[in-house]
């Protein structure tokens, strides 16, 4: 074992966020493509919705696992649950056995990103958190972009796509292997009971949290059904969820830049502002064109899962030890609730109100986040702070 923890660690916590970000970019859009001739959009949205409903059911036995077996352990079997939930799905294609299989995968995604998250706030020095975040934040965006791209080419071979999506996250136990231990000592077990009082403590980092992962889950899984509504095929529609996540990918150092540069409240603002006028602009893509409309998702993806590095951020500045797990935890637990009820509210709208109608709701969404943070939202700047002295 490295007797080193901060080196070998991060690398091991990257892969696994791009794991994740690979699992999540992959079945997201396929599963949605192969259901979209099948069922309603709004019945679609549920079956996505059965990833969110496991993430949470992870959240509930992450504290248990991690006293009995410890951190490190937790996480790896959070991963090898992945990989048997993709081997799954794989080999169905049945509505219910889809929604099981997602199910499952979204458990042991929980189990892994509870302890990820938690670790690098416990890793990363206070100066430069965001910068560390912002690097995380890519990893997952590298396995979006990644997995939607797959499967704009090979929407016609699912079995095939997911099952080297399975082994690439066997793959990635090997590294939390090696820091398993580290990980045993950085994350300290809490009890599920404190989740809400940290909720409660730190409000306006889960509320952005809420609409970075709420819009996140309906673009991966419903916009290239959005996109068909709006006369694009919907090869071009996965192609809009591949571009999204590129700009996640290009924009969270960015983010994470000026979190740390800037501040935490000028940088959710901009955030808030930006992913307005994304979707101000939206309603008219038909008139916009293919390139235009991939211009506007370019600049969406960063800005709007910006809100969610710098919630991640808003944790670490806060809380420490057990607390931190707690509300880690929570955050985790507070994303899958806006993952299980935003692809099923977002697949109705589209049945009643069109894509039209979803990107003004959205664009309401952040005015409210916006009016509200710039009056109400006054974070510790810990940069300025710790300048300052």
């Amino acid at each position: 074992m490295p007797t080193s923890p901060r080196a070998p660690v991060i690398p091991a916590l990257l892969a696994g966020a791009l794991i994740y970000g690979l699992a999540m970019g992959t079945t997201y859009p396929l599963l949605g493509i192969m259901l979209a001739d099948r069922v309603p959009d709004a019945l679609n949205g549920i079956n996505a919705a059965a990833h969110g409903l496991g993430l949470l059911i992870g959240v509930a036995l992450v504290p248990a696992a991690s006293r009995r077996f410890g951190a490190g352990r937790t996480a790896l079997a959070g991963v090898a649950v992945m990989v048997a939930a993709l081997l799954a799905l794989a080999h169905t294609q049945h509505f219910w056995g889809l929604f099981a299989a997602r199910l499952v995968l979204g458990g042991g995604a929980s189990l892994m990103f509870v302890v990820a998250d938690t670790a690098l706030n416990v890793f990363a020095e206070p100066a430069r958190r965001g910068r560390l975040l912002g690097l995380y934040g890519a990893a997952v965006a590298l396995g979006f972009v990644l997995g939607p791209s797959v499967v704009a080419v090979a929407s016609d071979r699912p079995a095939a796509v997911l099952l080297g999506c399975a082994v690439m996250a066997a793959a990635s136990m090997v590294p939390l292997a090696w820091v398993r231990r580290t990980l045993d000592g950085a994350v300290r077990p809490t009890p599920a009971a404190r989740m809400g009082p940290a909720v409660l403590a730190l409000p306006w980092a889960f509320g952005f949290l809420i609409v970075a992962s709420a819009i996140d889950a309906v673009v991966i899984s419903l916009l290239p059904l959005i996109a068909r509504s709006q006369s694009f095929t919907v090869g071009q529609g996965a192609v809009f969820v591949a571009v999204f996540h590129i700009g996640l990918l290009i924009g969270q150092p960015l983010v994470g830049w000026a979190l740390d540069r800037l501040g935490r409240r000028r940088t959710v603002l901009a955030c808030c502002t930006v992913s307005l006028a994304c979707t101000l602009v939206l309603p008219f893509g038909a008139m916009l064109g293919f390139p235009g409309v991939c211009l506007i998702m370019l600049v969406w993806g960063g800005a709007n899962y910006g809100l969610y590095t710098a919630g991640l951020a808003l944790v670490g500045d806060r809380f420490a030890g057990a607390a931190l797990t707690a509300a880690t935890a929570a955050f985790t637990a507070v994303y899958a609730l806006a993952a299980i009820t935003s692809p099923p509210l977002a697949g109705g709208l589209l049945d009643t109100i069109g894509a039209g109608g979803f990107y003004l709701v959205a664009a309401g969404v952040y005015l409210a986040a916006a009016l509200g943070g710039a009056v109400y939202f006054r974070p510790r700047e810990p940069t300025l702070a710790g300048a300052a002295s």
